[in-house]
């Protein structure tokens, strides 16, 4: 695999996601990304579709090509099958730039947070329009334990996903959310495959779905803990979930300059703060269980609408680390092996 980011999006659908913007702003919704609206589309980014929607392949290629030139071998593409999956893009994206790709197979979450400040508690969860609703409402755990089997051993338009995920969790879990986690348990006892999650924005949501995890009989040694720097803001929850055996991925980096439209339960850290994260649970002895990439799912995260790209860890976060003291030995450890064990199939 080499050099590797363990958690990106090529293709991805976020639209379900929009804001409906004042009255006064309206227009902006609609309008491409230029110099003129681009400060307005970073402190609004869910209210600009042009935002939202899928990258054209072109765009793709030249965007991940700067990761390959940096010195880049793979890209694990975490987009879920309610999201957008586009298996035969993918195969085209890698044979167009001789990139390792892998794809996953999972369920993105049911519900999404919002805020409402007239409401006690501020926090309303409302559904997630995206989410296959009547078919994981009628679906059984083995269905959805089918489902991701075949995906891994048959494929999909003839492409098999190389884990299961990236499997999106509320806070709290819905009761759907539960028998996908519990089915994808299964899944992995029967093929192997390594399993991928995104927490609830809440401290207790990661421990509470390996927990869930672990009952099903999952190898929590063989999972990877996604955005720890926006549903984890203690070292203390951080060192518990790494005593669990599973991996911990820092995946917001090149975030920064990106506003969140609405209020966050956890002060997300800038780049300087996720490498001091990172330092700490390396200090702690835990740097076999680190992951570190950008979580790209918008365009103004691309380089060409003034976004730091794919290839921002490779030029500018690793010589921040290397300054802070990580060595270029555990910068190996991070970008190549970890990725390379997590992804195997045991």
């Amino acid at each position: 695999m080499g050099v590797t980011l363990p958690h990106e999006h090529l293709f991805i659908d976020m639209s379900c996601f929009f804001i409906e913007p004042s009255d006064d702003e309206k227009e902006l919704a609609h309008q491409s990304i230029s110099l003129e609206n681009l400060s307005w589309v970073r402190s609004h980014r869910m209210s600009n579709l042009y935002n939202l929607q899928p990258f054209e392949e072109e765009e793709v290629i030249s965007e991940v090509l700067l990761f390959k030139n940096a010195g880049g071998n793979t890209i694990v593409e975490q987009t879920p099958i309610n999201m957008g999956r586009d298996p035969v893009k993918l195969v085209n994206i890698a044979r167009a730039t001789g990139l390792n790709i892998i794809m996953g197979t999972g369920y993105y979450r049911e519900t999404e947070p919002s805020w409402n400040p007239g409401r006690e508690g501020g926090w309303v969860m409302k559904k997630l329009g995206s989410y296959p609703q009547a078919y994981i409402d009628s679906a059984t755990e083995e269905n959805l334990t089918e489902k991701f089997v075949q995906d891994i051993m048959v494929g999909d338009s003839g492409v098999r996903a190389g884990f299961i995920g990236e499997l999106g969790c509320s806070w709290p879990l819905t009761d759907n959310e539960r028998k996908v986690l519990r089915a994808a348990a299964v899944a992995q006892q029967q093929t192997g495959a390594l399993i991928t999650i995104h927490p609830g924005f809440h401290e207790d949501s990661p421990l509470d779905i390996i927990e869930v995890l672990s009952e099903a009989g999952a190898d929590i040694n063989h999972l990877v803990m996604s955005h720890l720097s926006i549903s984890v803001g203690t070292h203390s929850t951080r060192c518990k979930l790494a005593k669990t055996g599973c991996y911990l991925e820092w995946d917001l980096f090149g975030w920064d300059g990106v506003y969140p439209q609405r209020p966050t339960p956890i002060d997300i850290p800038g780049e300087q703060g996720r490498i001091r994260q990172i330092i700490q649970l390396i200090t702690e002895g835990y740097l076999n269980q680190i992951l570190i990439s950008h979580d790209i799912c918008a365009r103004i995260r691309l380089a060409r609408f003034g976004g730091s790209g794919y290839a921002h860890i490779l030029n500018n976060i690793i010589p921040i680390m290397q300054q802070k003291g990580i060595t270029e030995a555990q910068i190996h450890t991070i970008m190549v092996e970890n990725p390379e064990r997590a992804f195997a199939f045991v």
